[in-house]
């Protein structure tokens, strides 16, 4: 029996998960020794480091929308933002290292494990236990970080944003909820049923034969 072509969108999803996956890699490579220079205090007072602050900001602006022949007048009520460290204290530096090599370390597990999952649909097996587990290991490790993301982000807050004085500008409590890893989760569990109903399906047609 003549063995069924990979269809060429798997194809396309399998090359570009691999190019992601090597890119990530080095990527990865890079924020390890970032953190371990820091941590040898190797950029000694030369470190600016820069963080996403996850709460918005007044920002009280007024501008112009321009577009062909008209404008119209707009005004800036709120803002996401970053703030940098001035000559970052290595104290700080270094707290800030530890969130982001844990980060990365998920990253690199949850792009694994959706490789293995790729590698094994481009070889035409679907519907099989390891592809099960895979799915639900990936909808997990989405679960758990989008619990780390909130909670680095309520850390942030607190002590961090909650502390900043700019004058002109006040922060407001208005956060990101990052649903989006959420949806993905629930997407992947949900996924994960439907290859196991797959599977017995599968094995109920192969008993019949």
């Amino acid at each position: 029996m003549e063995k069924a072509k990979t269809p060429v969108s798997i194809r396309i999803i399998f090359i570009m998960n691999e190019i992601i996956f090597w890119l990530f890699n080095l990527a990865a490579l890079g924020a390890v020794v970032i953190a371990f220079l820091v941590f040898i205090n190797h950029f000694g007072d030369d470190l600016q480091l820069q963080i996403k602050l996850p709460v918005a900001f007044n920002a009280d602006l007024d501008g112009v929308l321009m577009r062909e022949n008209s404008s119209v007048n707009v005004h800036l009520v709120d803002a996401y933002g970053e703030i940098q460290f001035v000559d970052t204290p290595l104290r700080i530096a270094r707290v800030f290292m530890i969130p982001l090599l844990l980060a990365v370390g998920a990253m690199y597990f949850m792009l694994f494990i959706f490789r293995k999952f790729i590698w094994s649909v481009n070889r035409g097996v679907i519907f099989e236990t390891k592809n099960i587990r895979r799915l639900r290991v990936l909808a997990l490790s989405l679960l758990a970080f989008w619990v780390f993301w909130v909670v680095y982000d309520l850390l942030i807050m607190v002590f961090i944003a909650s502390n900043l004085h700019f004058g002109t500008i006040d922060m407001i409590n208005k956060t990101q909820s990052h649903a989006t890893l959420l949806i993905f989760s629930l997407v992947l569990w949900a996924l994960s049923h439907i290859f196991l109903k797959g599977l017995k399906l599968e094995e109920e047609t192969s008993l019949t034969i």
